[in-house]
């Protein structure tokens, strides 16, 4: 992996451990063929007569580092005028390599923060360490155009240091396996009811025709991505709620133990895999993939990947989804925090306000249309062609290991943002209810907040209910049980936790 140019020494090293691991959903984007929407965008072309700007980025990959020399780094450097010296660093092993960057005292240009609440860059926030970019992002067009509200959730101390990688709020859904619908005789899930009736008939009434008792109705894993949208229907919180004007955490509520007495349910009537507090989210999915489970909830873009995947395995296997569940408060999801990392600019390697204006400069051009369709599908001819007027990949796992596993990491417009390609009319549906789900997304109310316990804490305090929540499930401890890990979770710092978001809370005036 390269060293990055002109990076210097910088008090950073005495920060040590730094970015929490955090997964980010994969995704595709488009190109520069202004037939699949590759205009000029709203920034113009940088002037022939201005020096290329040398900018080195620290940033994500999921495949093999690209080449410097890649026909898309060429394109992305000629349009924004711009050298780019990038260090790829696998998603597995990011976490391990921002420390020993930060150790070593060398810091890129830009750098991709995973986790800009973590207790040690905070600690560089409020030391200086890090460029404030609030009153510039006002003269960029497209960076005066990213939502508010998220930025809002990565300010520290109601400043915004970075610019944030967008996401959708609200991706979460219920994928199924249309065509076992049909086999036990009902239809699309619209209640809580509805879809137990609907995973029982996947569990035992043989959905798959072959006469065998081999199929369950619901797939999950250890870390229960399900289980927040069950609670949100049941109208649970979405991880805190606003209550006496203090905050206090959802499995406090009445609504989140209805959500832990329903997987119960699940549990016992083996409803669910048995053994999904040990799978992880591959397992899960080859649960759905390998014919074994009729259901689950995740992101509703995975819909794409497992219908592409069953219809080689089982001709005729079809998948729907169904998001809007009504529920005692109406139709609810939990919202994400709109956003997955950050890109931040220390003032060691930044030397001047030019200076990042310029590299603003460079996320703004990165962000016209023109740019989101080449990181989006790629080259033309190469990665995608275009039918009746519309991008269609030739060859996603090219485009995925050449653009969308690098490239498109540098990206903080929505991955979403490409322009829309022929789709199926499952990936049509999904895409709509995503964008309408922002309606009905649930906010989580310490998005903004900092609570140095949470910070500090945080990952010591989060297994004692996850754990608690399991055995419950699974019959191991009964409501006492549930309300003595409370009391743990408590004394360990968790009242402690309540009290900070509290007083933030507070003094936001919100």
């Amino acid at each position: 992996m390269k060293k990055h140019a002109g990076m210097r020494k910088t008090g950073l090293a005495a920060m040590g451990v730094m970015v929490g691991a955090a997964a980010l959903l994969a995704g595709c984007g488009n190109e520069t063929n202004p037939a699949a929407g590759g205009s000029a965008g709203s920034s113009s072309a940088p002037a022939a007569s201005q020096e290329p700007l040398k900018l080195s980025v620290m940033t994500l990959m999921y495949a093999e580092p690209p080449k410097a020399d890649s026909e898309v780094q060429k394109q992305i450097e000629a349009y924004t005028n711009t050298k780019l010296d990038i260090s790829w660093v696998p998603n597995s092993s990011y976490k391990e390599k921002v420390n020993v960057t930060i150790a070593s005292g060398e810091l890129p240009k830009a750098l991709l923060v995973q986790n800009n609440k973590d207790s040690n860059i905070l600690s560089a926030v409020r030391a200086g360490v890090f460029w404030e970019i609030g009153p510039y992002l006002k003269d960029y067009p497209n960076l005066s155009k990213m939502n508010p509200a998220v930025f809002d959730n990565i300010k520290v101390d109601g400043k915004i240091y970075g610019l944030f990688r967008a996401r959708d709020l609200s991706t979460y859904g219920i994928l199924f396996r249309s065509d076992w619908l049909k086999n036990v005789g009902l239809s699309a899930p619209k209640t809580l009811d509805d879809l137990y009736n609907v995973l029982k008939a996947f569990t035992l009434n043989d959905p798959d025709k072959n006469g065998k008792a081999d199929t369950v109705g619901l797939t999950e894993e250890k870390t229960m991505d399900g289980f927040g949208v069950v609670a949100s229907i049941l109208g649970a919180p979405n991880s805190w709620e606003v209550k006496d004007g203090k905050l206090s955490p959802d499995f406090l509520t009445p609504e989140y133990f209805e959500a832990m007495k329903f997987y119960k349910k699940l549990y016992d009537e083996k409803l669910i895999k048995q053994d999904f507090p040990v799978l992880n989210n591959q397992q899960k999915k080859d649960d759905i993939n390998q014919g074994k489970a009729g259901a689950v909830i995740s992101n509703m873009i995975d819909g794409a990947g497992y219908q592409a995947t069953l219809a080689k395995s089982f001709p005729g296997a079809d998948i729907d989804v169904v998001s809007r569940i009504q529920g005692p408060k109406g139709e609810r999801l939990p919202g994400g925090v709109g956003y997955n990392s950050v890109f931040m600019f220390p003032k060691s390697s930044v030397k001047t306000e030019a200076e990042l204006k310029r590299i603003l400069g460079f996320y703004d051009k990165l962000s016209d249309q023109k740019m989101l369709d080449l990181l989006g599908w790629g080259i033309e001819g190469k990665h995608y062609k275009m039918e009746d007027g519309k991008p269609v990949f030739i060859d996603q796992k090219l485009q995925d290991t050449e653009v969308g596993s690098s490239y498109l990491q540098l990206q903080i417009a929505k991955y979403t943002a490409k322009t829309t390609g022929k789709e199926t009319p499952l990936m049509e549906k999904y895409g709509k209810m995503i964008k309408e789900n922002e309606a009905i997304a649930v906010n989580n109310p310490t998005n903004p907040l900092v609570s140095e316990t949470q910070t500090t804490k945080g990952s010591e305090l989060k297994p004692i209910i996850d754990d608690a929540r399991t055995k419950y499930i699974l019959g191991k401890i009964d409501e006492a049980g549930w309300k003595q890990a409370i009391e743990q979770w408590r004394k360990a710092g968790g009242d402690k936790v309540i009290e900070e978001f509290s007083a933030q809370y507070a003094k936001n005036g919100k």
